[in-house]
């Protein structure tokens, strides 16, 4: 999911999911894909961030990779507002991603998410961190 934390004047505003109501072809040719996925607001979604959002989603050819951005457009006249925090989650199908590959040099196999399960993992100081006692991936024993 993408979402973001914003506020407006007086402490109202709040958490807001985007999600995209058109999809459109920005580019394809065989060297790249790119997806658009906008939102446009209007002064009815009074519980909404007032920004049109437009998602995009880049895939070049040779990359096993993708690239993920956003264009926040704000008009001059609509509610001013502050955005706390922006960020995209993607929460992946356990049965198909084992791998994790944030760059070139920093890959690796991936726990699992069974490893959380007291049986296989010590509580941490905060609920995110687990030290992995008896994980499904020996390997990662340890962790």
């Amino acid at each position: 999911y993408w979402d973001l934390v914003w506020g407006g004047p007086g402490g109202k505003g709040g958490f807001d999911v985007i999600k995209g109501t058109s999809f459109e072809v920005i580019q394809e040719d065989e060297e790249q894909v790119e997806l658009s996925f906008k939102r446009t607001w209007d002064s009815s979604q009074t519980d909404a961030v007032p920004l049109n959002i437009d998602k995009r989603f880049v895939m070049l050819r040779g990359c096993s990779g993708f690239y993920s951005y956003a264009i926040y457009e704000h008009m001059d006249t609509w509610p001013a507002f502050g955005i706390a925090e922006t960020r995209i989650a993607f929460k992946l199908s356990k049965d198909k991603f084992q791998y994790m590959a944030i760059a070139d040099n920093r890959q690796r196999v991936m726990p699992m998410p069974d490893d959380r399960l007291p049986s296989r993992g010590q509580a941490l100081a905060y609920p995110e961190a687990v030290l992995l006692v008896n994980p499904i991936n020996p390997d990662l024993k340890g962790e």
